[in-house]
């Protein structure tokens, strides 16, 4: 049942990151359908509404198409997920350590010597797409993923670190470092010791 509940978290996180990065309208409504569809079925196969959106807020339309969609889904909606394109780009990264929550560092092709560090304790890629606005340079692109069974703490750590040597970027919030990869893979690997 804990696949079940994980493969419909990352169901409805994939469809709502779509939802609030797309300008295509075709896809948004694929997103809100995709949305629709997951929350409708969520009774069906034992879950709430709170457990598969894990906080996160449901738009409007999708709450309203939900509540016309009777019972489960057939399997198209599989395929109608795996078409939609990925808000951030993922064909780099480096994914290390074990847990269920996450530490994960990205950035943009436009300005590679900077990193945001930041953690979840859901789906990466759709923290990042919510991040990211009409204002974003480019396509976010994820470098590094490390699970961890507290990212929190990881987070803090790695941030310490890296204050501490002054790789911290003025004026870009708490978590943008000029830091490689490499840097934080090294920094990981002594916190964890």
């Amino acid at each position: 049942m804990a696949n079940k509940l994980a493969g419909q978290r990352a169901k409805f996180s994939r469809a709502r990151a779509i939802y609030y990065t797309s300008t295509d309208e075709m896809q948004r409504q694929r997103a809100v359908t995709l949305m629709a569809e997951v929350l409708a079925d969520a009774p069906a196969n034992g879950f709430s509404e709170a457990d598969v959106t894990q906080g996160e807020d449901v738009p409007s339309d999708v709450r309203a198409l939900a509540t016309t969609i009777s019972g489960a889904s057939d399997d198209t909606s599989e395929a109608i997920i795996d078409d939609l394109p990925l808000p951030v780009d993922i064909s780099q990264v480096c994914e290390l350590g074990e847990g269920e929550e996450f530490v994960y560092a990205y950035g943009y092709a436009c300005a590679p010597d900077r990193l945001k560090l930041g953690s979840c304790a859901g789906d990466v890629v759709a923290r990042i797409a919510a991040q990211i606005s009409t204002g974003t340079p480019d396509k976010p692109l994820l470098l590094l993923k490390i699970a961890t069974h507290d990212c929190r703490a990881l987070e803090r750590a790695l941030h310490a670190i890296f204050r501490l040597k002054g790789k911290q970027i003025a004026g870009a919030g708490a978590e943008w470092f000029k830091v490689t990869i490499e840097e934080i893979v090294a920094a990981y690997e002594r916190v964890i010791g």
